[in-house]
């Protein structure tokens, strides 16, 4: 299978007010890749996987999707992207396989039902399809909301801190699924603090540090424990690893 660049940006740019949220980033992730970015609080991951959801619509430089300009590109190209956010972006009076059977319409999905009841299943909510989604665990709405960013089948998947309140099953469930994803020509985005859980799953690691990529590079030859080093030595010194930007790839 032929990669080809889904999303990518350069001289992104956004501020609030006086502050820089990100600095001139330049990124480009092909189909097939899981590319996890890493930081701290407040190191602009969110906002960047904002404006690339099309949440965010005010920023300087340029963003792509599959060689669409955001800011102009169609709708087909805007429902190819899959996005998980901190809210999950539910509907808490619905019942669960309700909410999926709302989104899959909305999406214009084929046999919404049927689609509905194969994602319950796939994050293992199908047992509780009837009940009412405010009285799901923080957990399960979380596995709720995945499937609602999958449930249009969707071509790039941007996911904003997506092991929040999943346990040590459901995380593995969700790096089985992501893996499958990217493996069958989908393309991740993710952004996380939690290195533990993301590292594994990544085939690529970025590491935004104030609003800039300070590291750039794929995670085959590197551990888990050499890569918690780069990322303590970028977090304390602020500074570019000696692998920010690897041969043959751009940041």
């Amino acid at each position: 299978m032929t990669s080809v660049t889904a999303l990518a940006c350069e001289g992104l740019t956004k501020r609030f007010g006086r502050v820089a949220a990100l600095r001139s980033v330049r990124l480009s992730v092909t189909t097939g890749e899981c590319v996890t970015v890493f930081g701290r609080n407040g190191a602009g991951k969110s906002t960047f996987l904002q404006i690339a959801g099309s949440l965010i619509r005010s920023y300087e430089g340029h963003v792509r999707i599959f060689d669409q300009d955001l800011r102009h590109a169609d709708v087909a190209t805007r429902r190819a992207v899959g996005f998980v956010l901190h809210d999950t972006c539910l509907y808490n009076d619905l019942s669960v396989e309700d909410n999926l059977r709302f989104f899959a319409r909305l999406y214009g999905v084929d046999n919404a039902d049927a689609r509905a009841r194969d994602m319950l299943a796939r994050v293992d909510l199908a047992h509780r399809a009837s009940s009412v989604t405010r009285e799901l665990s923080r957990g399960m709405k979380q596995r709720l909301s995945i499937a609602r960013a999958m449930i249009h089948a969707p071509r790039v998947l941007l996911l904003d801190e997506p092991f929040t309140g999943l346990d040590e099953i459901s995380s593995q469930s969700l790096a089985t699924m992501l893996a499958d994803f990217a493996r069958d020509g989908g393309t991740v985005v993710m952004s996380t603090h939690d290195v533990e859980r993301a590292y594994p799953v990544a085939t690529r690691a970025v590491i935004l540090e104030r609003g800039s990529v300070t590291y750039d590079r794929p995670t085959a030859g590197t551990d888990l424990a050499d890569f918690r080093r780069a990322y303590w030595n970028v977090l304390f010194a602020g500074a570019p690893t000696e692998s920010a930007a690897p041969a043959g790839r751009e940041h």
